[in-house]
């Protein structure tokens, strides 16, 4: 009777170690299921954001084309549009050629020189000094390049100097909000893309790698995106964080 009894409880105990382990391996399946989920996620979110930001300057070309036209543009002005043309098709064929983010910030690089491209074209046909290579818009790097820095802060936060395109830096001057980049997060709320964290590292890398010399952005670059010390300027407005940096 009592090697019946051990039995039976060591038979017990076998069944509910098998059941835990069980229960563990599939908690753990549910959990890795969800991880790749939202990883998967992430990473179609990013794909569309950068595509839409594609379609934007595919969408400037065609303005640009309908503006100025190509025929009666002088020889310097030719050569800005063929470049402009180029990052067009560039960024277009980096997206097709990788269908996760390793090209997000070759495409965004493109995407970036290809705008300062279009705004050289502008001028040479106003006649204007070609403009500098400034950093983007910081509010939207899809606005193109900026033209001046402005003081700005959130509700709330501390006022830094970020570069501006011109329509955002006039909104700033008359009392407005900018028009601010925001993407979704995983509950389906949008915030601005600085607090998206590190997912959205290659897209703004690209954007900004070719200004690491530039004293306001490089003043805004907090934690660091590869080897270039960028980071998504999560808390490039609380002043605890941020220190004596740019004001």
């Amino acid at each position: 009777m009592g090697n019946l009894l051990l039995f039976t409880v060591f038979l017990v105990g076998m069944i509910a170690t098998m059941a835990a382990m069980s229960r563990a391996r599939r908690q753990a399946r549910e959990l890795e299921q969800q991880r790749v989920r939202a990883i998967e996620s992430r990473v179609n979110q990013m794909r569309r954001d950068t595509e839409a930001d594609v379609t934007a300057f595919g969408e400037s070309l065609r303005d640009l084309d309908l503006e100025v036209g190509t025929e009666d543009l002088t020889e310097d002005a030719r050569t800005d549009w063929s470049r402009a043309l180029d990052c067009y098709d560039r960024a277009k064929d980096l997206m097709l050629s990788d269908r996760g983010t390793g090209n997000i910030s070759l495409v965004t690089e493109a995407l970036e020189e290809g705008r300062h491209a279009i705004a050289c074209v502008r001028a040479r046909e106003k006649g204007e000094p070609v403009p500098e290579q400034r950093p983007p818009c910081f509010f939207d790097p899809s606005h193109g390049p900026s033209t001046t820095d402005v003081m700005w802060a959130p509700d709330g936060g501390v006022a830094r100097k970020v570069p501006a395109c011109q329509a955002d830096a006039q909104r700033i001057k008359q009392g407005h909000s900018p028009w601010i980049r925001t993407v979704a997060t995983d509950n389906g709320t949008r915030v601005p893309y600085w607090q998206a964290g590190q997912d959205y590292a290659p897209w703004l890398n690209g954007y900004y790698q070719r200004y690491t010399h530039n004293p306001v952005a490089s003043g805004m670059a907090i934690g660091g995106i590869g080897l270039l010390g960028f980071g998504l300027f999560s808390a490039l407005f609380d002043e605890g964080q941020m220190g004596d940096g740019p004001r």
